[in-house]
């Protein structure tokens, strides 16, 4: 990969490069899912991690662009999160089937293992008609060159003026994002709503994804990540799995003892998170939370 040039700025040609290959791994995901009669759970998984990546080196390139030229990449940027929203529903289906093959039918009751049964086959034929939408809508855009158009956004370089100091703004970028983590995880420890613990992993991983992003185009970027947000991500992502599929269940499934199992193996999870929330945690250091230093 090019170096940066010496006087210390990003070349817009590297920064679009790399945008491009995460466009590229986007786009042999999606023609991998349209083509495949029953798309499988870990390629809808794949293909919605690429597009979470692509809408992050999205957001960098906004920034870096002019006004004018901002305007026409945010209406693909609006498709692609669209897509990338649809991809995640239906992952939440794939992993409550996952979760119900915990269920034990040898232990459980008639009546539960009915209850189960039926809500089961409802969870499957969502996936399977939420599946059919999607490659669908796949298709729809592939057709209408969304992907493509998104290709020429980046091929399209701005001015040279608008990159005078790209490092800059690269580290600029990544500290907005580092700034809104600190945010969510106050409000997160002040009160740990589902909903603000659901935004603190968003928060996590949209920083995550900078920092890989900003230190490929960047060599002197700070290259680590604490590894308790890595956990504390991974974490909260159980939580969140085991959230939806509660929030969705059918009135005589809640009664169940399977899903009593759950809200347990939820009150567990939720309990250790909160316990480290406000005591493992590290956040990553931006300027605005750097301990200032006197100069005599």
């Amino acid at each position: 990969m090019a170096p940066s040039e010496r006087n210390g700025a990003i070349r817009p040609e590297l920064v679009a490069r790399e945008i491009a290959r995460i466009l590229e791994d986007v786009t042999k995901a999606v023609d991998f899912v349209v083509a495949a009669p029953h798309p499988s759970p870990e390629s809808l998984h794949r293909l919605h991690r690429q597009m979470r990546k692509l809408r992050t080196g999205l957001a960098l390139w906004e920034a870096l662009l002019p006004g004018a030229e901002r305007e026409l990449l945010h209406p693909l940027d609006v498709r692609v999160k669209r897509l990338s929203r649809l991809v995640g529903r239906i992952r939440d289906r794939d992993i409550a089937l996952a979760l119900l093959q915990r269920f034990d039918r040898a232990s459980a009751s008639r009546r539960d293992t009915e209850r189960v049964e039926q809500y089961r086959k409802r969870v499957q034929d969502d996936a399977r008609t939420g599946r059919e939408l999607l490659r669908a809508f796949l298709r729809s855009e592939r057709q209408a060159r969304l992907l493509d158009d998104v290709a020429e956004r980046l091929r399209s370089l701005p001015r040279s003026g608008s990159f005078r100091d790209s490092r800059r703004a690269v580290r600029a970028a990544h500290d907005r994002t580092h700034q809104k983590l600190a945010a969510a995880h106050r409000k997160a420890v002040r009160r740990p709503t589902m909903e603000r613990l659901h935004r603190l992993r968003i928060r996590i991983r949209r920083a995550r994804q900078f920092s890989d992003l900003a230190v490929v185009l960047d060599p002197e970027h700070e290259r680590a990540f604490p590894s308790s947000l890595a956990r504390l991500q991974k974490d909260l992502g159980d939580l969140h799995d085991l959230d939806m599929i509660l929030v969705g269940l059918d009135d005589d499934v809640r009664k169940t003892d399977w899903a009593e199992q759950l809200r347990d193996d939820r009150r567990r999870r939720r309990k250790q998170i909160l316990g480290s929330l406000d005591t493992a945690v590290r956040l990553p250091e931006t300027p605005a939370t750097r301990p200032s230093v006197s100069r005599r």
